[in-house]
């Protein structure tokens, strides 16, 4: 602790400016000499203090002297191995983290709500944004963290991911589970990199948030100007040593920083870290205290709604939160944010961080006293009494506007190409050629690459007519680049593509991209292509196209009703898109069809736009259940079933709990003893999936007395070859084949016949070998 005392850097820069030196070097007002006008308003000392680098001030580019000391310091305070000072703000503290930590082509995962940095630095170095949806708080309109399973769960689809960026706190002040995130991480050997820029404070009181470098994070951005009490425009970038070299760290910094620092700034970092070491606790804690009393007194107040952090964490995306952050409701006045924001402002002398439809944000730091809040929460009792029923309520639905766009290009691929200005009300469905935010808080509404949707345009209309300050290109804040062609021809070169593996792709170009949504469990797209006509994905893999579905709903189906035809009572889990229901109910001898779909959206999405597999659905034997399959086993009576049949997506995500002992134990028992389960099976090529196809037999095998696999040729699922499981309680599936009785149904199929139902069970022997060694 005693040598946080010292301030190396502000010492040596104080000591040099009481000099009697004579300067030709830059810069060029000479210690003020040029600037009288500064001098008398700043005060002479000041501007004696602002020096260049030289041997005796040390110099940021390749400190050896007292910034590499004031940098130790500053690693020290935050718990990392190393510091580096930076002058360019939070914004080129972001940028340097993804250059370090990627190159061109590299894949990220993010949240959308990441600040407009972010969205350059994938400009500047070609990185590939992988978007993850951060959790919505509706009621306060603002977006919160993202939760480790949504990031467990984009990693394992996407498996070539190089890094994470992770926010710490939202601008609102919610913090994610870091430390778990940094785990999940950590543990596929993939760095984190935290956007810490509204976090200084975190690592100095025991009633905040976790500081992502005490954490273990591999690279953390830190606005010390923000609520650490250093000058505007400073910060600092933590490091821990591990996945990225602190060399590799400084040269991306030298790359893009100044050679001409400011000392100015540089000693204000200096000067505020001391003090968050030595007086940081006791400062925050009158903070804290002070601040949950105004949360409270507003509260009171009719009209009014804050978040307080003691009721608010443990809800989605909030595994923390920062108690010094002031969220405040005012739409239950009949106002929105914004104009509340302009009336602190201009008729209260109280400047707010910004503006929100339904809210708005204080922020409480070190320069703040309990005059100050009281002064806050003063003025919002009388915009209370002012305005209190006398307008109905002014909530603003910003959920659309909050929701990811579709993003058809990478983001430097989509600002380098030729655009021209069009007016944003005649832009609906085209690609933004450039990036359109409301500042504060810089994060954007659209980025290039992403097409622009009538919600979007809507909701900037809005935030126009409501007087915020929009960013864009063009003069005209109504005129925004988009790239330079039609919707179609935007489209043309729109590829699908699916890792198959690391160094493996299949793709599809596509004609339109007809559909895209994120449903409670997953993402659903649908798209038009020339060879495979319409096809449907869920989070990014291939479910069914028009062209090849029935090699899959033919296999699932037919093999088991060729074994037993008299098979009466069916249930499918999952299956959304139809048409394995469509397959089971051309048997007339099938008396009733339970389909249980977790995800509701699938089916009524399937029934519009691929009626060829959904147009079945309405038949009196099925009924839908849009309930988890796992229960719907659980609660499921003994011996109600013939034929199971889970036509699921793979073992992640939704589909995880579909694996397991206890659900084929359930599937065991409510089978009759003469019933089948039929279970999708995954490849034996890749070996990706083969292990998971050896973990699923192995649990089959174990679990029923007949268990057999069968192959079938898939042209758009990974490899092109595929298996399903066939257990059963009696059944052989070639001993027991009813050939004859099966042919005399006269069911015309595309794929199945009775003489390649032998065959799909003359397996090669690798996948032999594969299957013994489960």
């Amino acid at each position: 602790m005693k040598k946080h005392c010292n301030t190396p850097l502000l010492s040596r820069v104080i000591e040099y400016a009481h000099k009697d030196v004579t300067c030709f070097d830059v810069p060029g007002h000479k210690r003020g000499n040029y600037l009288e006008e500064l001098k008398e308003v700043w005060g002479e000392m000041t501007l004696k203090m602002d020096v260049n680098s030289s041997k005796t001030v040390d110099n940021l580019s390749n400190p050896t002297g007292v910034i590499k000391e004031a940098e130790s310091l500053i690693a020290d305070a935050f718990q990392c191995d190393n510091a580096f000072m930076l002058v360019n703000g939070s914004t080129s503290g972001v940028q340097y983290m993804i250059m370090a930590a990627l190159e061109h082509g590299d894949k990220v995962i993010l949240p959308r709500n990441v600040h407009k940095s972010a969205i350059n630095a994938l400009i500047l170095s070609g990185v590939r944004p992988i978007f993850i949806e951060p959790e919505i708080d509706v009621e306060y309109g603002i977006v919160n963290g993202i939760t480790p399973e949504a990031l467990s769960h984009a990693l394992d689809l996407h498996n070539d991911v190089k890094a994470v960026l992770v926010i710490n706190p939202t601008y609102f002040g919610a913090t994610s589970n870091l430390k778990e995130i940094i785990r999940i991480s950590h543990d596929r050997e993939i760095p984190v990199l935290v956007d810490e820029a509204h976090g200084a404070h975190f690592n100095f009181h025991p009633e905040l948030p976790s500081c992502g470098a005490a954490l273990g994070a591999d690279l953390v951005t830190v606005s010390m100007h923000k609520t650490g009490g250093s000058l505007t425009q400073s910060s600092v970038l933590l490091h821990n040593e591990g996945f990225i070299s602190k060399t590799k760290v400084r040269s991306t910094i030298n790359l893009l920083q100044t050679t001409s620092a400011s000392y100015l700034l540089m000693s204000s970092i200096d000067l505020a870290r001391k003090k968050l070491v030595l007086e940081g606790e006791e400062r925050l804690g009158k903070l804290l205290a002070l601040t949950k009393n105004a949360k409270r007194e507003i509260n009171k107040i009719p009209g009014l709604k804050c978040i307080q952090r003691d009721s608010y964490i443990n809800s989605k995306g909030v595994y923390d939160y920062d108690e010094l952050k002031i969220v405040i409701k005012v739409s239950d006045l009949g106002l929105s944010g914004f104009f509340v924001y302009d009336l602190l402002v201009n008729e209260y002398s109280i400047q707010m961080e910004l503006a929100e439809p339904n809210v708005v944000l204080a922020i409480v730091s070190f320069g703040d006293t309990e005059d100050t809040i009281n002064k806050l929460v003063e003025a919002l009792m009388d915009v209370s009494k002012r305005f209190f029923n006398t307008l109905p309520k002014k909530d603003v639905d910003v959920l659309s506007s909050l929701k990811n766009p579709k993003i058809l290009l990478t983001p430097r691929d989509a600002y380098y190409h030729p655009k021209k200005l069009m007016h944003i009300k005649d832009t609906e469905g085209l690609v933004a050629g450039e990036s359109i935010m409301v500042y504060p808080p810089g994060i954007p509404l659209i980025i290039p690459g992403e097409q622009i949707t009538k919600e979007i345009i809507d909701h900037y209309l809005y935030l126009k007519d409501e007087g915020t300050i929009t960013l864009n290109e063009d003069d005209d804040p109504y005129m925004i680049q988009i790239l330079d062609k039609s919707q179609e021809d935007n489209m043309i070169d729109l590829w699908y593509t699916e890792n198959h593996q690391e160094d493996t792709k299949f793709s599809i170009k596509v004609k339109e991209h007809i559909h895209s949504e994120k449903s409670e469990f997953q993402q659903i797209d649908f798209f038009e292509s020339d060879t495979f006509g319409r096809f449907f994905t869920l989070d990014g893999l291939m479910m069914v196209t028009e062209k090849d579905e029935f090699i899959y709903h033919d296999m699932i189906t037919h093999i088991p009703m060729a074994v037993n035809p008299a098979i009466k009572n069916v249930l499918i889990i999952g299956g959304g898109d139809g048409g394995t229901a469509r397959e089971v109910l051309r048997y007339s001898s099938v008396e009733k069809v339970d389909m249980v779909e977790i995800d509701e959206r699938v089916v009524r999405l399937c029934e519009k736009y691929l009626p060829i597999t959904a147009g079945k659905l309405t038949d009196e034997r099925l009924t839908l259940h849009f309930e988890d399959g796992l229960k719907f086993v659980q609660d499921a009576k003994d011996s109600t079933y013939d034929l199971i049949l889970v036509d699921s997506t793979d073992p992640i995500g939704p589909g995880e709990g579909l694996f397991t002992y206890e659900f084929y134990n359930n599937c065991k028992r409510v089978l009759t003893d003469e019933g089948i389960l039929i279970n999708q099976h995954e490849s034996p090529y890749y070996s990706t999936y083969s292990h998971e196809m050896k973990r699923a037999h192995l649990k089959i095998k174990e679990t029923f007395p007949i268990a057999k696999v069968y192959q079938f040729h898939m042209p758009t699922y990974p490899s092109g070859h595929w298996l399903f499981g066939f257990a059963s309680k009696k059944f052989d599936p070639i001993k027991d084949l009813k050939a004859d009785v099966w042919n005399s149904l006269n069911i015309k199929t595309k794929y199945y016949n009775t003489d390649l139902h032998i065959g799909a069970f003359m397996l090669p022997s690798y996948v032999k070998d594969e299957l013994n060694n489960a």
